[in-house]
């Protein structure tokens, strides 16, 4: 079965959700894709993030997750701090060199910022839209093998890199590293949402299997106009697979 993924959105939950728009949007300056508020406590917005998608959400929203990491590449690291810390003066930095960059948001999530050195990012920068290389969302898994067998041989993302301690994977237009989980890490579960050809088979697919968790029925959206489900990966982690109607007309009929 040949199934082919489109975007990767990369997606947290957030306690104060007007203060991570103005992180997003106004201190980091990422684009937004589309936002949403179905009722005043569900609400939504949606960034490119170079290679991928940023969405975060407010809480109430279920499946929860906990603090989250990612790594996005600039065109000019040092162009896009000062653009932080006009912005925000007082924002916690973890640490800082010429290549990479490690902030918290306004919720404690992990923010990795690495200069793009592809040929690409050269030329005059956007100070509005730096971030134009790859994006990289992380995931804490217990057992990589597990992680692996359930993305790579399950779900059939390929696998790009093996590392002593994860694996990096390709999801679509963006990656996905899958680190083991060291003691005391208190990071995840985390969530991603990847598009995907065919959502009614891969919810065949897993459904059918025995260990299937499941994070969330399949089902149609009205406010953007999807199919989706969500499942739990085996270290708690949600994945959320979907489609966009107006792609799978047929195949919705024919299921």
């Amino acid at each position: 079965m040949n199934i082919t993924f489109h975007e990767c959105r990369y997606i947290l939950h957030l306690k104060d959700y007007d203060s991570g728009v103005f992180f997003y949007r106004e201190v980091l300056g990422l684009q937004p894709n589309y936002n949403w508020s179905i009722v005043p406590d569900q609400k939504g917005y949606r960034f490119y993030m170079g290679s991928g998608r940023l969405e975060i959400t407010q809480i109430p929203f279920t499946p929860r997750q906990g603090h989250s990491e990612f790594l996005a590449q600039c065109s000019d690291l040092s162009l896009c701090m000062e653009r932080i810390l006009e912005e925000m003066p007082h924002i916690e930095i973890l640490s800082q060199n010429a290549r990479q960059v490690t902030l918290r948001d306004t919720e404690g999530n992990l923010v990795h910022l690495l200069q793009d050195d592809s040929p690409c990012s050269g030329g005059d920068v956007d100070k509005t839209d730096m971030f134009t290389g790859t994006f990289t969302g992380v995931l804490y898994e217990d057992d990589l093998a597990a992680a692996q067998s359930f993305y790579c041989d399950r779900l059939g993302l390929p696998l790009l890199e093996r590392q002593a301690d994860a694996l990096l994977l390709q999801a679509g237009d963006a990656q996905l590293l899958l680190r083991r989980r060291p003691a005391g890490c208190t990071l995840g579960p985390s969530m991603i949402g990847l598009e995907a050809s065919s959502v009614n088979k891969l919810y065949d697919r897993f459904s059918q299997s025995p260990d299937y968790k499941e994070a969330g029925v399949l089902r149609d959206t009205d406010f953007d106009a999807r199919r989706l489900f969500q499942m739990y990966d085996p270290s708690g982690n949600v994945v959320e697979i979907y489609a966009y109607l107006r792609n799978v007309r047929e195949e919705i009929l024919m299921h």
